[in-house]
């Protein structure tokens, strides 16, 4: 039976896919850097280690589901490693072994520097502004997933992941992706005959959401749940324009310094 490849496993999300995946019936063979805090079977691999990347790549896998590196700023050489030749190292792994479908964790930060939008959302057309080096090494993965499908055929659902945890503020209410909605937009990438490669924004069907997957992607995939849903924090609440976290779309990523400066920690 063929098996996605499911980075970052141990993680929240990584989590979450395990236990949807396993619900669905669906093999898995789950890897990341450090073991899972439920016990779950977790191949301990660094992605940066392209040797061991590629005896995954090389166990039947019919598909990728790239969750794994640094999911927040760091220090240029963790980004590095983590996330830019981690990311090179899944792609150029799956089209060695002839692996030919991955969906991408990508994320809004990549148009982090826009000012909050108000009543008209970003669309899928804005160009990238990214609001820190995560953001930049997620452009880079979405660019590397274009070029592997143009010039070798790999098709690829970049996802630009939104506020995936419990939406604290008005503004991570506007911005939230239910876990179940992110669950079945990455089974779409999984699935949808004929993906190419698409970008489409983790969103729910929120109130005032901050962007719109628009111009229309083609996927087979509409969000089932929205923050109205949660009660609280209320996302038409109007959002506090003194907070500098509220200005820009990427939130506190878009104050902070360089996180090779110290002085900037």
């Amino acid at each position: 039976m063929s098996t996605i490849l499911l980075t970052g496993a141990s993680g929240r999300l990584g989590t979450h896919m395990r236990r949807w995946f396993a619900q669905k019936g669906r093999t898995v063979l789950a890897t990341d850097i450090r073991p899972a805090e439920d016990g779950g079977p977790i191949e301990i691999v660094d992605l940066s280690d392209r040797p061991a990347v590629d005896r995954l790549m090389a166990r039947d896998i019919s598909g990728v589901v790239h969750l794994g590196g640094m999911a927040k700023e760091a220090g240029w050489q963790t980004v590095l490693d983590a996330n830019i030749i981690g990311s090179y190292n899944i792609f150029e792994s799956a089209r060695k072994a002839g692996v030919k479908r991955v969906v991408y964790a990508s994320t809004y930060h990549v148009i982090g520097m826009y000012p909050t939008p108000g009543d008209t959302p970003l669309d899928l057309d804005a160009p990238y502004r990214p609001d820190s080096l995560y953001a930049v090494s997620k452009a880079f993965g979405e660019t590397l997933g274009r070029l592997y499908f143009d010039k070798f055929g790999i098709e690829c659902l970049a996802v630009r992941i939104c506020t995936a945890g419990d939406p604290g503020t008005p503004r991570e209410a506007r911005l939230w992706i239910n876990r179940d909605d992110l669950a079945t937009l990455i089974e779409t990438g999984l699935d949808q005959p004929d993906l190419g490669h698409r970008i489409v924004y983790g969103i729910s069907n929120n109130p005032l959401k901050m962007m719109v997957n628009e111009p229309d992607p083609g996927l087979d995939w509409t969000p089932a749940h929205g923050s109205g849903e949660l009660g609280k924090p209320d996302p038409l609440a109007p959002l506090d324009q003194t907070d500098p976290r509220n200005r820009l779309l990427g939130g506190a990523f878009s104050t902070w310094g360089h996180q090779d400066d110290k002085s900037d920690l």
